[in-house]
């Protein structure tokens, strides 16, 4: 009963720091999203005006009339009328019901309807196809060469090992994400070689349009999934050269730390072979703290950890998405900025409620408390 008590106050604990998060970048935004949302509703309301006029062009006062009316039906529909602090917990219901809206520049995304979940769901694949996928890959192969590593601690392949990761940490994401480009896409064009890369982008264009409706329909087609790896070679290696130095040197601290541990000591004391050592008096103890590490990593990596990356390789991921919203008008795309914050912390909040649990079944320690 204890435990299920604690459980329950770090869920309302994670809860309470959903809705704070949701609050203040709610109200942040409040101001940029009210601004061009009056424009809006005036340029909605104009449009009706100057069709009252264009049929009857002596009714200018009753398309003036047309005009206050709908600009007052539709500042009250938005909220508009009220203060910013009620306006923000308008957005924050919409957040909360998952009742997203509409992207306030809908042309800059290519989504038609330019309904924010769409915009999401376009894509959210490729960012799991790049991101996620590169985060776990270098993830798994790091934490073994780091794990392999510290368990020859002083060998040779330890120091290449701590060599790599700190050259890798020291490179930007980014910058050899440019080299890359330069490289592999650039200069194999300019020598003719027979095998070079695209410069950027998810897919070609003919295939693009597809993914944008229905990602799903892209992986029925053969040729646009053979695309669709062409493009995802460089960013894909970019990933893994840069994050993999930083798992292993990780999972080596990690592991060299419970290693020295007394109850290392004792268990190679009583005979046990090196194996079950390793197994359960290392790998075991080791693997709450790795294992947090990258389910951590995980939102934060979906919802705009490499943005920059995207970016650079035009990469149709919720971090290019992000930079959208954020630069491409001028000002906020405020319905798509919330939606992704908003999403970006539920799935922070899941994931930490996970981890509770599986401290729990990973660490006998945890239990005892």
């Amino acid at each position: 009963m204890g435990l299920l008590r604690s459980l329950g106050f770090r869920a309302i604990n994670l809860v309470l720091i959903l809705i704070v998060v949701l609050f203040i970048i709610s109200y942040a935004l409040s101001g940029p999203a009210s601004s061009v949302l009056e424009n809006q509703v005036k340029v909605e309301a104009r449009a009706v005006a100057q069709a009252v006029l264009k049929h009857n062009p002596n009714a200018a006062s009753q398309a003036q009339q047309v005009y206050n009316t709908i600009v007052a039906q539709l500042e009250k529909a938005y909220g508009l009328n009220q203060p910013p602090i009620i306006r923000t917990f308008y957005i924050m219901w919409d957040m909360l019901s998952f009742n997203w809206g509409y992207s306030f520049f809908p042309q800059n995304y290519g989504v038609s309807n330019g309904k924010v979940v769409n915009i999401i769901a376009s894509a959210l694949p490729g960012t799991i196809i790049l991101d996620t996928l590169g985060i776990l890959l270098s993830a798994v192969i790091g934490i073994y060469v780091g794990t392999r590593s510290a368990l020859r601690y002083g060998s040779l392949s330890d120091r290449g090992v701590m060599y790599y990761a700190a050259v890798s940490n020291g490179l930007p994401q980014w910058w050899i994400g440019i080299v890359f480009i330069i490289v592999f896409a650039v200069m194999l064009r300019e020598v003719h070689s027979p095998i070079y890369f695209p410069f950027g982008g998810i897919l070609d264009p003919k295939y693009f349009g597809t993914w944008l409706v229905n990602p799903a329909a892209v992986f029925a087609n053969a040729s646009a999934v053979l695309n669709l790896l062409w493009h995802l070679t460089l960013p894909l290696l970019t990933v893994l050269i840069v994050n993999i130095g930083g798992w292993a040197y990780f999972a080596r601290t990690v592991v060299l730390n419970v290693a020295q541990e007394d109850f290392v000591t004792v268990a190679r004391a009583k005979g046990l072979s090196e194996n079950q050592v390793v197994s359960k008096y290392i790998i075991r103890p080791a693997a709450p703290a790795i294992l947090t590490s990258i389910l951590i990593t995980i939102p934060f990596v979906l919802f705009g950890g490499f943005l920059v990356t995207e970016v650079v390789f035009q990469w149709w991921g919720l971090g290019y998405v992000y930079n959208i919203a954020i630069t491409a008008a001028g000002t906020p795309d405020t319905p798509v900025v919330v939606a992704l914050t908003y999403a970006s912390t539920l799935l922070y909040i899941v994931i930490v409620f996970i981890l509770e649990i599986l401290y729990i079944m990973l660490d006998p320690r945890v239990r005892e408390q």
